[in-house]
Formats: structure tokens, sequence, C-alpha cells
């Protein structure tokens, strides 16, 4: 009797939202402490075009100059959201010091750890309470997402927004309160200027509503119609700026020509060849910026004219990059149970998961075709560690359910 109730009060401790964010957010904090500060300039402060913007905007130089020796002039390299973030920490806290980076990993731990209680929430909604208990304190515990998440980058809050949209989607799916659609029209704007990847999430998702308000026989047009036009709007000042400062259109940020060149060129070998700016900033210097990455993009658009195999074995070996990546890891055998928990969720036709399936999906598409890099992975994790959870609780209930038959 004692041992029952001690494990009621356990289950109750673990599903407390509180004490996931407090684990979370000490987790974070210890991998900090072992990487600070001796690790600040090579971890956390090198080659980080975020901090470089945000440096130049502390100085007066305007939103520019993403890599070093390159001029003081506009650039859309990053979307804004994060190195506007990351000016006001140096504004308030003094550029590129140590003050300021404890101040942004602290942030991002923050951000982290509210993640960890939205994967509480969305895992209890969508795929039971185990389920999201589980995933939630797999991403509060394991220290490679810890790691991960302080980095000088703008992943943990990416993988917030995305949260709190999925969180939004289940809400919208039944309802059409213009408030909450208006909400998530905003939410998605920040979620795209803060990582543009996300754009088409959120298109797809408000595709995947109309469509499931048109199948049960409600016209959602006028709220979707006005989420979308939020977001547009929202977004269309950056646009402007763009627009006056490079005289062509660029929506959020103009680098896909750049990471198309990198994964796809004659003798690709590494991640970074030798011309890439932050190692040769000789000929974005000679062109200038939009100039430099219409000129990557040409050259990687001829490579697969020319090598279309080629280019359909680099694609190949992307896509097996971005689930298994890095070497070593257990992230092969964690996107499997992703797959295979979304499949089993699909085929019970749990409604909630299709999300989900949208994500695992889309998400990843522009990196397979250009080029990938396992911590590209992390806004969409929290997804992945719910199905992946899901896919361990049913194939655990399954076992036992099987050995009470045979016994």
């Amino acid at each position: 009797m004692r041992n029952a109730r001690l494990g009621e009060k356990v289950w109750k401790l673990v599903q407390l939202p509180a004490v996931v964010f407090g684990i979370a957010v000490a987790a974070r904090l210890g991998a900090a402490f072992q990487l600070l500060p001796a690790k600040a300039g090579p971890y956390f402060y090198r080659y980080n075009e975020p901090a470089r913007i945000a440096w130049a905007l502390v100085g007066g130089h305007g939103y520019s100059s993403p890599w070093p020796n390159t001029p003081l002039l506009p650039t859309a390299q990053q979307p804004p959201v994060y190195p506007l973030l990351v000016a006001a920490i140096f504004k308030c806290f003094g550029v590129y010091s140590l003050s300021s980076l404890w101040v942004a990993v602290v942030l991002n731990a923050i951000f982290s750890a509210l993640t960890a209680v939205a994967i509480l929430h969305l895992g209890r909604r969508t795929f039971g309470p185990l389920a999201g208990t589980l995933a939630a304190w797999v991403w509060a515990c394991w220290l490679y997402e810890s790691v991960v998440s302080i980095r000088l980058w703008e992943s943990a809050l990416s993988a917030l927004l995305l949260a709190i949209g999925l969180m939004f989607v289940s809400e919208l799916a039944a309802s059409l309160r213009p408030s909450r659609w208006l909400l998530f029209g905003a939410l998605a704007a920040a979620a795209a200027l803060t990582n543009a990847t996300l754009l088409a999430v959120f298109l797809a998702l408000w595709g995947w509503l109309w469509t499931g308000h048109h199948r049960d026989g409600r016209s959602c047009k006028r709220v979707l119609l006005a989420s979308m036009a939020t977001c547009v709007l929202i977004i269309l000042p950056w646009t402007i700026r763009n627009y006056a400062a490079f005289h062509r259109l660029v929506p959020i940020r103009d680098n896909f020509g750049l990471e198309f060149w990198i994964g796809n060129h004659e003798g690709v070998t590494s991640l970074y060849d030798s011309d890439f700016p932050i190692l040769n900033p000789a000929e974005y210097n000679r062109l200038g910026e939009i100039g430099f990455m219409e000129s990557k993009r040409q050259i990687a658009l001829q490579f697969i004219r020319q090598h279309p195999q080629e280019f359909l074995r680099l694609s190949l070996r992307r896509v097996v990059l971005f689930w298994t990546a890095p070497d070593g890891s257990p992230w092969p055998w964690i996107s499997l149970l992703a797959w295979l928990g979304l499949i089993l969720a699909l085929k019970r036709r749990m409604a909630a998961s299709a999300p989900f399936a949208i994500i695992l999906v889309v998400f990843p598409l522009v990196y397979y075709v250009a080029h990938t890099f396992s911590t590209y992975r992390h806004p969409m994790e929290p997804e992945i560690l719910l199905s992946a959870s899901f896919a361990v609780v049913s194939l655990v209930e399954t076992a036992g359910k099987r050995l009470t038959r045979s016994s």
C-alpha cells in the first residue's frame, strides 16, 4: 500500500510542469558551467553570425556584416529576431563580454526549459500522459539537448515557437475564434523571422487546418485569410527594409544560394570550402552580398544540371545525415522510433498526430537539397522525441499484453 502511494506521488511529481521546467533549466546551466568561460570564444562567439550582426548594430553600423573582414554593409544573411535579441543583450551588458554571453545562455536555457513544458502538454493531449512525460524528461535531462540549446543561436527559440504553434493548431482545428487565428498568424511571423524554414511548416499547417474544417462542413476561409494576412503584415516591414537595401525582393533572408552551393558543387568534400566567407571573404567582398549569393546559386544549379545522379546521391546522403547525425549518437534509433510512432498514431486515426507528420515531412525538405548539420534538426526535435516516446510506450504496452495473455 505504501509503495503504491509513493508511486502515485512520484508520478504526480514528475508530471508537474514546474518540476520539468526546473530540471531542464538546471541541466542547461550545468552544461554552461562546464563550457564557460573557457569555451566562450571557440564554442560561442567565434564565427557566430548573429553575434557579429549584433556587434555591428550596437556599433551604429546597422544590420550588417555577418562575417569578419567584410564591409560594414547591409545584410539579410540572418533573419532579424535573434540577432536583434543578441544586440539588445550586447547593448545592456557589453559587446562580446562574458556577462552578455551568460545572459544569452540563460535566456536560451529558459526558452528550452519552456519547450520541455510544451512537450509535456502536447504529449498529454496527443499521445497520452506517459508518452508526454517520457519525452519531456528526455528533453529536460539529455546532455545533448542541453548543449545544443544553449549555443548562441536561434535553435532554442525556434523549437519553442514551433511547439507553441502546435499547441495552437490543436485548438484551431476545433475553433473559429478570430483572436486565436490572428495570434497564430503573429506566431507564424515571429517563427519565420527567427528561422525562415519554419514558414514552410506554418504554411502546411494552415493547409491542414483548412482541409479539416472543410471536411467537417465548416468554412474557415475568413479567419484563415486573416491569420495569413497578419503573418504577412508583420513580416512586411523587414521585406521592405531588404528591398530598400538590395533593390530586389528578399522576403526574409538571402542566403539560400550559399547554402545550396555548400552541398552541391564540384568536389564537395567538407561542410565549408575555401571560399566560404568565414574562411576567405574575397569573393563576397568583390561581388557584394546579393551578387555572391546569386553566383553560388548558379554554380549549384549548373552542377545539378551536369550531374543529376550525383545530386541525387548527395541528397540521399543528406536525408540519412539529417536523421542520424551526429556520429555515435542514439539519433538513428530515435528517428526510427519517431517514424514508427507516427505510423502507429496515424494507423489508429489519431487526428491530432497529423500536424506532427507535417513537421517531420516538411521541415527537413530544404536541408535535403542544400546541406545539413546535426544542429539544424533541433527546432523539430521536440516533435521527434514525442513521436518516438509514443512508439516506446506502445511497444511496451503491446509486449505487456502479450505476456499477460501467455501467462
